[in-house]
């Protein structure tokens, strides 16, 4: 893409300090804004946000150490509050991929439908499956303002009331959100064919300690080619080989 895009951008809403711990290994790994800092085609601007300012501080040293002439945005605060700023830094002009991975239902649709308005933009979205498993029960209940918020309507309501196999409601629940992600122009592909076809690139459950489902991790964006990149990535291993699919 870097011969067609000559400003490709990368946002992430969630950036932490840069560097995180497996802890089954007690092993530190470089997270995901390091990690795109060292790709072979790196990426024209960075931009990476947090709402805690020690971790955002802590990022930028790191980063300013591993690449000084890089294009490095930092932005703290609350992403819901400051898209406004976020689009000061980015125009039409990028191709944008931008990666969402909060620990909770922390990123309001609304953004999501803000930030990506009139841009050419791909998002990664951590949809975090265990932490409504362990919420819905109190949404129920009334308190159901950061459902509505994460969701961006009230209508995982019967979804959550439909059914008492989480799992179930767990992908009745995404297919609701990418249904969401649909309505702002995500997942309208248009095929060889020049027919339009509606649906979203695989998703990718993540499991924990004794197989318990952790989250999906959704790709969402708004030409065809896109996904394919996506999923022919899916065949790679994290040691480089490809799987046999």
């Amino acid at each position: 893409m870097k011969n067609k895009w000559a400003k490709r951008g990368l946002i992430e809403l969630f950036s932490g300090p840069g560097r995180g711990i497996v802890r089954d290994r007690s092993q530190i790994i470089d997270g995901s804004p390091l990690l795109a800092i060292k790709q072979a085609v790196p990426f024209s601007r960075y931009i990476f946000v947090d709402i805690n300012s020690d971790a955002l501080s802590a990022l930028e040293k790191r980063a300013r150490q591993l690449s000084l002439g890089a294009d490095i945005k930092f932005i703290p605060g609350d992403c819901n509050s400051i898209i406004d700023e976020i689009r000061t830094m980015i125009d039409s002009s990028y191709l944008i991929l931008t990666f969402i991975d909060p620990t909770s239902m922390q990123a309001k649709f609304s953004t999501i439908r803000d930030l990506t308005q009139g841009l050419q933009m791909d998002l990664i979205i951590n949809f975090p499956l265990q932490a409504i498993n362990r919420s819905y029960t109190y949404a129920l209940q009334g308190y159901d303002q950061k459902y509505n918020d994460f969701f961006g309507t009230n209508e995982w309501k019967p979804v959550l009331t439909g059914s008492s196999n989480f799992l179930s409601i767990g992908t009745k629940l995404l297919d609701l959100y990418k249904n969401q992600l649909r309505s702002i122009g995500y997942g309208q592909i248009n095929d060889l064919a020049g027919s339009q076809s509606s649906g979203l690139s695989d998703d990718i459950l993540v499991r924990g300690p004794k197989d318990i489902p952790l989250y999906y991790l959704v790709f969402a964006a708004k030409s065809g080619i896109a996904y394919k990149f996506w999923n022919e990535i899916q065949k790679i291993q994290a040691n480089g080989q490809r799987r046999l699919l």
